[in-house]
């Protein structure tokens, strides 16, 4: 017999965590779906999960479940670094959730990497609760670059999955910035305005409008740096080919 060709490993299938509707909709998922694992391009497998470590945790079992081999957090963060600007690329290299510091997948952060040079590398925090003004973001700045409420226990499920996982995450909201009540109140678990409680915040505290307003035109901006993404994640492929 002659040789055997050798053959190329299968690509490897991104499963996607993505907490909000308008995240969703940029990166060219069902905003209506949710709780579902919806097809991706390229063979990848998404689902819109809502906010918070309990529904990643619960979206990355899906996932799982459904084939996919990694574990991709993205979507938005708020920044802990005062030159970071709304729009701005950030790419994890390790996340910081509750006691523990757990590493992203050196490969696929790197090829990511490769094709956005000009994106931030450095820590990600995850919490549980919202970071509401710059006070309390400024109390985090020396540990990490941005906050979000996902990526850690999406992270501490793929290593106890023994799953490798990374990390997208777009800057909204600068350093600078506070969360309006008519956010931290009156939003759904996928971010979209209940518009009773909302528009009842915003009666409550007028003030907010402003902020509201520029909180509006940062997610603009961090939408334009995820429709870029999504590009990319529908090429498919594996690491090495980003």
């Amino acid at each position: 017999m002659g040789p055997q060709p050798i053959s190329e490993p299968a690509p490897q299938r991104l499963g996607l965590v993505v907490a909000l509707a308008v995240e969703a909709k940029a990166l060219g998922l069902h905003a209506a779906r949710t709780g579902v694992v919806q097809d991706y391009g390229a063979g990848h497998l998404a689902v819109l999960s809502g906010m918070g470590s309990e529904a990643a945790i619960q979206a990355g079992r899906m996932l799982l479940a459904a084939g996919a081999d990694v574990l991709l957090s993205v979507g938005t963060a708020g920044a802990l670094h005062a030159d970071l600007q709304a729009g701005d690329l950030c790419i994890p290299e390790q996340i910081l959730w509750q006691e523990g510091a757990y590493p992203v997948d050196v490969a696929w952060a790197s090829g990511f990497s490769a094709r956005y040079p000009q994106a931030r590398r450095g820590n990600l925090l995850s919490v549980d609760r919202v970071l509401v003004d710059p006070q309390t973001k400024a109390l985090h700045a020396q540990a990490a670059l941005a906050v979000d409420m996902e990526s850690g226990a999406l992270a501490a499920l793929a290593v106890a999955q023994g799953r490798p996982f990374f990390a997208l995450r777009v800057i909204v909201d600068s350093a600078d910035s506070g969360l309006p009540d008519a956010v931290r109140y009156g939003v759904d678990a996928l971010g979209r305005p209940r518009l009773p409680a909302f528009l009842w915040q915003l009666l409550a505290r007028p003030q907010d409008l402003p902020q509201l307003i520029k909180l509006g035109r940062q997610m603009q901006k961090a939408e334009a740096t995820l429709r870029h993404l999504r590009s990319e994640l529908e090429r498919g492929g594996s690491p090495c080919e980003h």
